[in-house]
């Protein structure tokens, strides 16, 4: 709509009817349908609003997204890593997604599983060390019950055979004595002779197993000092070796000829060879062979902070006899216990023979299969295993 005025150019104009004083000549009122206006902006209010919910769709899935990348899932690997580290599992490690503080967060948290992890690792090692440490405390312990167990035998055995030789030493002397004026009377090759001459050989025997008993029962005073265990040995075997040979039976010897001296009384561990050898020379029936080796022999003990190496020399013999039962393994050192027969033994020189190597700091070891033989091991220390202080009148240390 437009109004239509008289312009002063119209008024004087020859074809103009309308006075000058007319100042509106007319209106111009034109009609236009709005429909394809309307119609258009509503189509860009809806592209508008289109685009707007894409837009906003798109800002919340994005944020969503980041929300989810840099929060949500770091948060969800350190609850499933606290889940499996309290289920005893220390191998997981958090991925360290980002350097922000969640990255170092699960850093921080893969540094506490690794030391998590070897705490453990070393609690373990300490327990199996407390274990090992307990359970051969534990052997050590059981083996010195029987040992206390075994020298309270020994002493209660000890009395008993001191109280029974001194007994019957003063009627056999009697007896050996006096047999013996009368084996003087009577003339050489009669019968009279020959039966006082085995009174005579049976009473000493007696005699001799009684004065076994006395060294048994009472602590003979040691001459200790250091000498050659293989001229011990040598020495020795000369006293088996030829009723061995009768029985075609082989001693062979092999000493180390490096051997070092050792620390005790050379008359007492010859004694403990000799019983030993005889019992070996005892258990074959018929031909075998028995086997002598000496060599130097470490023994390491435990001690609160590391291991001690103890040097010592080891003494096996070794004979192809009958060997010994699995139930008699336990009784060997036992006195009086003896599987002989009758006549033949009398239980009393295993059991000397294990005080007498007590007695030097040593050990005797026994293995055995019954039907292939029987080894004995004894382990001797190369120097005093007691303090000066713990010496007797007569022994002598390094």
């Amino acid at each position: 709509m437009h109004a239509i005025r008289n312009e002063p150019t119209c008024a004087s104009a020859s074809c103009h009817e309308h006075p000058a004083s007319q100042t509106v000549l007319g209106i111009v009122d034109i009609a236009y349908s709005l429909d394809e206006i309307d119609q258009a902006m509503r189509k860009h209010a809806i592209h508008i609003a289109a685009i707007s919910f894409a837009f906003i769709v798109l800002v919340t899935f994005s944020l969503g997204y980041l929300l989810q990348r840099m929060i949500y899932v770091p948060l969800k690997d350190l609850e499933t890593g606290a889940k499996k580290i309290r289920s005893g599992q220390l191998d997981v490690a958090i991925p360290v997604r980002s350097p922000d503080e969640f990255g170092r967060v699960a850093g921080s948290f893969n540094d506490m599983t690794t030391a998590l992890k070897d705490a453990r690792s070393e609690l373990n090692e300490l327990i199996q060390e407390l274990e090992s440490k307990v359970e051969e405390r534990s052997r050590e312990l059981l083996a010195a019950r029987a040992e206390v167990a075994q020298g309270e035998k020994l002493a209660s055995i000890g009395v008993l055979a001191a109280g029974i030789a001194h007994e019957l030493n003063n009627p056999l002397t009697g007896v050996l004595t006096f047999t013996s004026l009368m084996r003087k009377k009577v003339l050489e090759g009669s019968e009279d002779a020959e039966d006082l001459d085995l009174v005579i050989r049976e009473t000493k025997r007696c005699a001799s197993i009684i004065r076994r008993l006395l060294d048994f029962a009472r602590e003979k005073v040691p001459v200790k000092g250091f000498f050659n265990l293989n001229q011990v040995v040598e020495d020795t075997v000369r006293f088996v070796e030829r009723p061995a040979s009768l029985q075609k039976i082989v001693i062979s010897m092999d000493l180390d000829p490096g051997l070092p001296q050792i620390w005790g009384d050379a008359d007492l561990i010859k004694q403990v060879v000799l019983n030993i050898l005889v019992n070996a020379q005892q258990a074959i029936e018929g031909a075998g062979t028995i086997a002598v080796v000496s060599r130097s022999y470490v023994v390491k003990t435990p001690q609160p902070t590391d291991e001690k190496s103890v040097p010592m020399v080891e003494l096996a013999i070794k004979d192809s006899g009958c060997g010994i039962p699995e139930a008699n393994m336990q009784r060997i050192f036992d006195p009086f216990f003896t599987s002989k027969e009758v006549g033949k033994g009398t239980g009393l020189g295993l059991s000397v023979s294990y005080g007498i190597v007590k007695a030097h700091g040593g050990e005797i070891k026994v293995a055995s299969v019954v039907g292939q033989g029987t080894t004995f091991r004894i382990l001797l220390p190369i120097t005093s295993p007691f303090s000066e202080s713990e010496l007797r009148p007569g022994e002598k240390a390094q």
